[in-house]
């Protein structure tokens, strides 16, 4: 439909006595007199609304016998419909967008209520965090890829000897994480997550949960990565926290520390070859 077309269809639609015709020949055709009825006005003045009804396509008039009867074409309807669906889309998709930005929210406050007291008075850090620093002779916009691409995170996560099946990142906040890492014995250790936030070579932010055999979370951390740059090198600290755990969790969370420390040695080597 053209630009014009669409002017007439919109100006056809703006009397209301037109679109009560329209409402009425969506249930069949009919005859003027018939359409006349609910009106307060003439014959000759309902024919003048059917005129720019048909003028902009919205309606057709037959001929049976000594009387025409008028039908609904819904054809310039359909393309009203197609350009209102364009801005539909854009209030569907911001709407989905603040969907997201409340699951971040609520993420974060569900991590200040499960860390509220939790803090040790002398360090002033959480009962269960992890924090390692590291430099890396790299400018950070490579090393914030390394983290972020997944065909280059499926190169360096997890202990020496674990591989990465599945690496599927969704790098933008609300975006979902889900790894999948293999033992050396075949063991599959799957992972999900969500990111809180992402600035661009500077900081990522996420939350994670290790899967149970039936696919519960058996412990869920915050993770905070920063990078700072300084003559061409890297400094990257990575922060965990632990949010919840279950039972189960405390042989995982033994190994934390060990894991983290053989995943960044990978992520160090891999830097080195690219």
């Amino acid at each position: 439909m053209t630009g014009d077309a669409l002017s007439s269809t919109f100006a056809a639609l703006a009397d209301p006595t037109r679109r009560a015709i329209l409402a009425r020949l969506a249930a069949g055709e009919t005859t003027v007199t018939a359409l006349a009825e609910p009106f307060t006005m003439s014959l000759p003045g309902v024919s003048k609304h059917l005129k720019v009804l048909e003028r902009a396509g919205l309606i057709t008039r037959g001929r049976h016998a000594q009387w025409r009867p008028c039908r609904l074409d819904a054809g310039p309807l359909r393309e009203v419909d197609a350009w209102l669906n364009r801005y539909r889309r854009f209030w569907t998709e911001s709407f989905d967008r603040l969907d997201d930005h409340l699951a971040t929210v609520e993420e974060k406050d569900k991590f200040m209520s499960a860390n509220e007291g939790a803090g040790n008075a002398a360090t002033g850090k959480a009962e269960h965090e992890l924090v390692i620093t590291r430099v890396f002779d790299r400018p950070r916009a490579v090393v914030f890829r390394a983290w972020t691409n997944p065909e280059q995170v499926t190169q360096w996560w997890g202990p020496h000897g674990f591989t990465n099946p599945v690496c599927q990142l969704d790098v933008r906040p609300g975006g979902a994480i889900r790894i999948h890492m293999r033992g050396p014995d075949g063991t599959v250790y799957p992972m999900t997550g969500r990111y809180l936030e992402v600035v661009e070579a500077e900081r990522l932010v996420f939350m994670s949960a290790a899967l149970d055999g039936d696919g519960n979370p058996l412990f869920e951390v915050l993770n905070t990565v920063t990078f700072s740059e300084r003559d061409g090198q890297t400094t990257m600290t990575y922060r965990a926290a632990i949010v919840t755990s279950t039972a189960a969790a405390p042989p995982f969370l033994a190994g934390m520390e060990i894991g983290w420390t053989q995943s960044l040695e990978r992520l160090g080597a891999h830097l080195a070859a690219v």
